[in-house]
C-alpha cells in the first residue's frame, strides 16, 4: 500500500490554496506529469540494447566525447555532465523536479490530456518534502550511490534557471538491475503527496498560468519556447475549441 497521500484539485485557486496550506517548509519540490506514470527515470523506462548500467556508461562516455564543442562551459563533476545530458533529452538516471509549483503545473496542463492505455484519467503533480540526509554530496559518484539522492544543479543551462530545476538521482538496484519507483521507495514514499488534475481542468489552468507569465516562452528561454508560445496564443488546442 502506498504511504503517500492523494488529493484532487480542479482549479488554479484550489491548487494555490493547497500549496499554501501544506507546503510551508522551505525545501519543497514539485514534479508535473501530464499523465500519471511511475516516478522512474527515463533510462529505466526505455528499451536498451545492453544491460542498464553498461548502456548508461556507454551513452555518457559518448556524450562527453562529442558534446564539448557545442558547450559554452566545460562541465567538471559527473553531476554536471548528467544534468546537461538530461536537459537536452538524453535518457539518464535523473528525474526532473522544480521548486516552482506554477512551473510544475504548466508541465501538466501545457497540452490537452493525452490518453494512454492502462493509465488513470488525470494529470498529476508530485510534491516531495525531503529531509536533510536526502541531499547528495558532490564528492559522491552518482553512478555508484546506494540510496536515491536529491541535488541542485549548477546554473549552467538557461532552462535550469528559468524552470528552477532540481533533480532526483536514482540508485540502481544491483540485484534486480532496475530502479525502484520513488513512490514505492521506503525512504521517500511517506515524503510524497500526489495531486490529481482532471483533464477538464487543463484548459482553464493553462490560461490562468499564462496570465502570471508561466508559459512556454518563459520556461524555455530559446527560439523553440518563443515559437511554441506564439503559436499557442494564435491558435486553439483541442480542448480549447
Amino acid at each position: 500500500m502506498p504511504r503517500y497521500k492523494t488529493h484532487t484539485v480542479k482549479t488554479m485557486t484550489k491548487y494555490v490554496e493547497f500549496i499554501r496550506e501544506h507546503c510551508r517548509p522551505e525545501d519543497v519540490l514539485f514534479r508535473g506529469q501530464p499523465i500519471d506514470r511511475p516516478l522512474v527515470p527515463k533510462i529505466g523506462r526505455i528499451s536498451l540494447c545492453d544491460e542498464l548500467l553498461h548502456a548508461e556508461c556507454v551513452m555518457m562516455d559518448e556524450f562527453k566525447r562529442r558534446v564539448p564543442p557545442l558547450l559554452d562551459v566545460e562541465p567538471k563533476p559527473e553531476w554536471d555532465w548528467l544534468a546537461i545530458a538530461q536537459q537536452h533529452g538524453m535518457a539518464t538516471r535523473l528525474l526532473d523536479w522544480t521548486d516552482n509549483p506554477l512551473a510544475a503545473l504548466w508541465f501538466v496542463v501545457e497540452q490537452p490530456f493525452g490518453e494512454e492505455k492502462g493509465q488513470p484519467n488525470f494529470g498529476v503533480i508530485w510534491i516531495l518534502i525531503p529531509t536533510e540526509d536526502d541531499y547528495a554530496d558532490d564528492a559522491e559518484n552518482p553512478f555508484q550511490i546506494e540510496k536515491t539522492k536529491i541535488f541542485l544543479p549548477k546554473h549552467i543551462e538557461p532552462h535550469l534557471v528559468r524552470q528552477a530545476g532540481w533533480f532526483t538521482v536514482h540508485a540502481l538496484m544491483k540485484s534486480r538491475k532496475r530502479f525502484v519507483p520513488l513512490e514505492n521507495n521506503r525512504a521517500y514514499s511517506s515524503k510524497l503527496t500526489k495531486l490529481r488534475i482532471p483533464p477538464e481542468a487543463f484548459k482553464d489552468m493553462r490560461f490562468d498560468l499564462d496570465r502570471f507569465n508561466v508559459n512556454s516562452a518563459a520556461l524555455f528561454p530559446d527560439i523553440d519556447g518563443l515559437c511554441a508560445h506564439i503559436q499557442w496564443v494564435n491558435s486553439r488546442l483541442q480542448d480549447e475549441n
